[in-house]
């Protein structure tokens, strides 16, 4: 089981600062990252590079703002990534009127070099879902990466994520903090985890 666990937010998105985002784009629910987002990202890869923390394994949603966000730390730390839904955005039947379209597994894997294409997805979320059951599958997700690898592993996708996986590892979401492209961390001491920090973000300073 690993012994660490790495969670980021995605960066900035497109939508967030275009007014005119839905008129012209192609999946109105699926915005990449803007250039802030795009540097937020690199900052979050320079993190880890300039730390020298290596992962077994990294995994992000297939949203597009969160493979970029993963790309980006690519860059500079050179770990490949698996796409797992389990990861994604919350179902809110609020925020959308179907299952949010993306781009296809296979269309990203051939478009951003980190991606791999043999992961069997560990959940396929449910449409629509509440807030709790969005965090559960989050959690569960998280458990089944954890219980897969023996070495740390990132986990690059939400805001509903952060809090899914911390409360699915830890058991609640108490000191849990999800600011674009924050990093949090979790650990295994004695056999329990332990949030060790969260939101953390004097990388982006």
């Amino acid at each position: 089981m690993a012994q660490d666990v790495w969670v980021v937010r995605h960066g900035q998105r497109q939508d967030t600062v275009d007014p005119d985002w839905e008129l012209t784009a192609d999946r109105i629910h699926d915005p990449g990252l803007t250039e802030l987002g795009r540097w937020q990202a690199w900052r979050c890869g320079r993190f880890f590079a300039d730390r020298g923390i290596k992962f077994e394994a990294v995994y992000c949603s297939p949203f597009l703002r969160t493979v970029q966000t993963t790309a980006e730390i690519y860059g500079e730390t050179g770990h490949e990534a698996r796409l797992e839904p389990g990861l994604g955005e919350h179902r809110n039947a609020e925020w959308f009127d179907s299952e949010p379209e993306t781009l296809s597994h296979r269309t990203l894997a051939n478009y951003f070099e980190p991606i791999r294409s043999d992961h069997e997805p560990f959940v396929i979320p449910d449409f629509p879902e509440e807030h709790h059951e969005a965090e559960r599958r989050a959690g569960e997700t998280a458990r089944r990466i954890v219980d897969a690898h023996d070495g740390p592993v990132l986990m690059v996708g939400h805001g509903l994520t952060i809090g899914g996986v911390v409360r699915g590892l830890v058991g609640s979401t108490e000191g849990v903090d999800a600011p674009l492209c924050g990093i949090t961390r979790i650990d295994q001491r004695d056999g329990e985890w332990e949030l060790d920090f969260s939101g953390h973000i004097d990388h982006l300073e």
